[in-house]
């Protein structure tokens, strides 16, 4: 099966390259949206997946928020049959509001309101090495989880859910805790949604609070617990081949 993937780095994403693959006969093509260039539909309309790998936004600057023009030319792509596969990380959307074009105008897609300005810590039973980096090895039912029995995902965050159709896939355990950035003050948050599924009328959406489970020069990245076969799983899932 051949995967045809556009990652677009228009808007100061900090993943900006998708990982190698080497996984049976797939063959997976993957161009870039780059810095200079405008996300629009003309350019995601030929491809299955648009990734958008952990945006970093900043309070002036405009080139890393969403204009109105791109989020309907987004929805189009999605709501004609696309794949959309976002990724956040520490620091969420650092509190940038809706209005300024955040990665919360977003929702109707990924179901996520509000990307958490700050990390998640997990109790000792539940990361690898340090608090940072989840150990994940319980996963709800899904397409997208058959056959995986652990995930590590570094420097993640956690959502707020809009009460439309939205799926949770993980959520942190009872006793995870929380940094926020804004005050520095720790909390406990306790169970919170860090990988959610949605449709979005014929096309499918997954986001995850950590990007860096995707990095390949890493020890906590793609090649840790089962994180390379659970990104193909997503990636045919979001291709509706699963």
């Amino acid at each position: 099966m051949s995967y045809k993937i556009i990652v677009d780095l228009s808007h100061n994403e900090q993943i900006e390259e998708f990982p190698e693959f080497s996984l049976g006969e797939d063959d997976f093509d993957v161009e870039y949206i780059d810095k200079n260039e405008t996300l629009t539909f003309d350019r995601l309309e030929d491809f299955d997946i648009l990734f958008i790998g952990n945006i970093q936004h900043t309070k002036n600057s405009k080139k890393d928020k969403f204009t109105p023009e791109q989020l309907k030319d987004i929805k189009k792509f999605v709501g004609e049959g696309g794949g959309f596969l976002m990724t956040s990380g520490a620091g969420g959307d650092q509190d940038i509001p809706m209005k300024l074009g955040s990665i919360r105008v977003l929702y109707k897609l990924t179901g996520v309101k509000r990307f958490w300005n700050g990390r998640i810590m997990e109790s000792s039973s539940n990361f690898l090495v340090n608090k940072e980096n989840l150990l994940i090895n319980e996963l709800f039912n899904h397409p997208i989880t058959k056959g995986i029995s652990e995930l590590v995902f570094p420097e993640c965050t956690f959502f707020s859910l809009t009460e439309e159709d939205v799926e949770d896939i993980i959520v942190t355990s009872e006793k995870a805790e929380f940094k926020y950035y804004s005050d520095d003050d720790t909390d406990e948050v306790g169970p919170v949604p860090i990988c959610v599924v949605s449709d979005f009328y014929n096309g499918r959406c997954a986001t995850f609070g950590s990007s860096d489970w995707m990095i390949e020069d890493s020890d906590f990245g793609i090649d840790a617990g089962d994180n390379l076969k659970f990104l193909d799983n997503v990636i045919k899932w979001l291709s509706f081949e699963i």
